[in-house]
């Protein structure tokens, strides 16, 4: 199959060679872009633990913090992807791990004693409110927006010709975030009666659900909201009958 990947630069290009192993070929056009944001370190070092909800919080602290200051923290991060780059950049206690905020914020509301003075290092925008879901349960949270995702304000001339010969078999999306932009840019160039025939490979309901709006009728979900279980929907070793292929 020809996919379409909108994953941000560099998990696009990294994930591009992983389809590209189970015998696709990888389209990449990154619908949001990752730019870091000024921060008062000085939140960080009363921190008495760090919780990360995507890699992209830990990236913007290697630039722009001393991560050998906070190392002793303990972690609470969603997502294996995470947990692993947190381990990477020297973060030694994963306190709690989840699969989705959702499930996060249930364990931090279990966590006996509370965490006190904990910092959730996130980014502007948020597809779940952390801390607006813990205050209630007494437990508060102080947000800190270490970064920002910029949405991409058009496809590239290359991709919208390639979608009007359907040339296309699906798209790959990844959050509730990206699959907004990418159906408002079709709707910009006009492609709703070529994006709609398209098989999409989602990562949770949450982003499958957007595609309502597209009248997309070929949509699969992951097992799990990983990257890991997305790369098995895409296996065509693992491939339910039902798929429907279009080369």
């Amino acid at each position: 199959m020809r996919l379409l990947l909108t994953r941000p630069e560099p998990e696009a290009t990294a994930m591009a060679q992983e389809v590209s192993h189970l015998g696709h070929e990888a389209l990449v056009e990154p619908l949001l872009e990752y730019h870091s944001l000024d921060f008062d370190p000085a939140v960080l070092l009363d921190a008495s633990a760090l919780i990360f909800t995507s890699s992209n919080g830990i990236r913007a602290l290697q630039e722009r913090a001393d991560i050998k200051a906070l190392q002793h923290l303990p972690i609470l991060s969603v997502g294996a992807e995470t947990s692993r780059r947190a381990l990477a950049a020297g973060f030694g206690s994963l306190a709690a791990t989840a699969q989705t905020a959702r499930e996060l914020a249930a364990k931090i509301a279990e966590l006996q004693p509370a965490p006190k003075r904990a910092v959730h290092v996130t980014g502007k925008h948020q597809a779940y409110d952390l801390a607006g879901t813990l205050a209630p349960q007494g437990v508060f949270l102080r947000t800190l927006n270490v970064y920002e995702m910029t949405a991409r304000q058009a496809f590239d001339p290359w991709l919208v010709d390639e979608f009007g010969k359907r040339a296309i078999d699906g798209a790959v999306l990844m959050s509730p975030r990206t699959a907004e932009v990418y159906i408002s840019l079709c709707h910009r160039h006009a492609l709703l009666d070529r994006v709609k025939e398209l098989q999409y490979f989602c990562i949770a309901p949450s982003v499958s659900s957007k595609l309502a709006r597209i009248g997309a009728g070929f949509v699969h979900v992951a097992a799990k909201p990983e990257r890991q279980a997305l790369l098995e929907l895409l296996n065509p070793a693992s491939r339910p009958k039902r798929f429907r292929e279009r080369w």
